[in-house]
């Protein structure tokens, strides 16, 4: 990598906390700009590429960069409301932009904050149940500022990205915290300042503001979702490209982790409805095991892994979680290889893991699906070296792949 920065921090949203547009939803989970515009400059400047496609697309990080770029972008997102970020950053600030709107909408939102009156608010009893993940003064000011926003008289982009800010700081505004999964805090891990919802929606709102009137990461084309489902895609010969991160094998459920952005956005009025959303993309967590009928086939690579799994894992559904992994895995790997034009380029960000003490090479599995599929591996790196709660050495490497067409099974 050309620029400099450490390996293991571009495996990591970490730089993305202080660039604009990138900054405007925390993702744990996703990856640097700084790595994504490395890997673009090199295939445009070494293979001309025109276009990239990001299946998982979780926050926009490739889309948004492809797009600055004057590439032509689309991505897959089963999240709701990642998707919601996704087209806020990049199609909502470029029609901004383009009419020339840029970010007035919202330096008259941030006045009417700033001259509103927020001493009292009535005490919410009830709200979905989602009350207890709440102060009851945080949450009060969290729905007044939800009803400004829905009240306000201003164009869509610009009530998108408000949605957006408001959102990107929820999890702040509650009892919980997100460090691998959301769950509640413990003693000591808020900090006083959390508690200031109204000043902390100020604040992200005046950083979107000067981000929009900045000349860095500004997209210049939308982008396009192909589909919800990456392994529903439907396109043939679309894309000269496709970087991703899909989800790891390590049991996160990434629905869960953004229910409190799920509610305040309206996309599940309870718990109860989010299940819905687990039925959907790569099995990756024990919850989506049980919402998802009988796996159909597992890839022969995989095979073995999950017949060591069945009589050491400490949850019956591990061994079943493994074999859907694969066989989504598989499926989504099939509609990419068909999409993706031939000679082109699959770069894929990817951990292994283990469960009960067995190891599951989930870079080399993957691999030997994408040559099913005529994807040969040209390159691979190690990003960084991580541990397992039992201490095993596991790995992030990013995988790339060149695909022959006349080489698929």
């Amino acid at each position: 990598m050309a620029k400099s920065y450490s390996k293991i921090a571009a495996g990591t949203f970490v730089l993305n906390k202080h660039e604009p547009i990138h900054s405007w939803y925390s993702y744990l989970e996703g990856y640097s700009s700084c790595l994504i515009e490395d890997l673009i400059d090199r295939l445009v400047n070494e293979r001309g590429i025109k276009s990239v496609y990001d299946p998982f697309c979780g926050t926009g990080t490739t889309s948004l960069v492809a797009s600055s770029k004057g590439l032509d972008s689309y991505y897959s997102e089963t999240n709701p409301f990642m998707r919601k970020v996704i087209e806020a950053k990049i199609n909502s600030v470029r029609s901004l932009i383009e009419n020339d709107i840029l970010a007035k909408g919202l330096l008259d939102f941030r006045q009417k904050v700033v001259k509103t009156d927020f001493d009292t608010f009535p005490e919410i009893e009830e709200w979905g149940g989602f009350e207890k993940f709440f102060l009851s003064d945080n949450l009060a000011k969290l729905l007044y500022l939800k009803d400004l926003i829905d009240e306000f008289d201003t164009d869509s982009d610009t009530k998108e990205i408000l949605q957006i800010a408001l959102a990107s700081i929820v999890v702040r505004s509650s009892r919980m915290k997100r460090q691998g999964d959301l769950r509640f805090a413990k003693d000591g891990e808020k900090k006083d300042e959390d508690n200031n919802v109204i000043d902390n929606f100020i604040k992200k709102l005046e950083a979107m503001i000067k981000d929009i009137s900045s000349s860095k990461n500004i997209p210049k084309k939308n982008t396009v979702c192909l589909a919800d489902d990456c392994r529903f895609i439907e396109s043939e010969n679309c894309f000269d490209c496709a970087i991703t991160s899909p989800p790891y094998l390590n049991g996160t459920n990434y629905i869960r982790n953004t229910k409190l952005e799920l509610k305040l956005c309206d996309f599940i009025h309870t718990e109860k409805d989010m299940p819905k959303f687990h039925s959907k993309g790569i099995i990756a967590g024990i919850n989506n095991v049980s919402k998802r009928s009988a796996i159909s086939s597992i890839p022969t690579h995989a095979i073995d892994y999950v017949e060591k799994l069945i009589p050491v894992a400490y949850d019956r559904r591990i061994p079943e979680m493994v074999a859907g992994y694969f066989s989504d895995m598989n499926a989504f790997i099939s509609k990419l290889s068909s999409g993706l034009k031939d000679g082109g380029v699959f770069i894929m960000d990817i951990g292994d893991s283990q469960f009960a003490g067995v190891h599951i090479p989930t870079h080399e599995i993957l691999s030997n699906i994408c040559k099913d599929h005529g994807l040969t591996l040209v390159g691979e790196e190690i990003l960084r070296e991580r541990r397992s709660k039992n201490g095993m050495v596991l790995s992030q490497r990013l995988l790339t792949f060149e695909l022959d067409k006349a080489a698929k099974k």
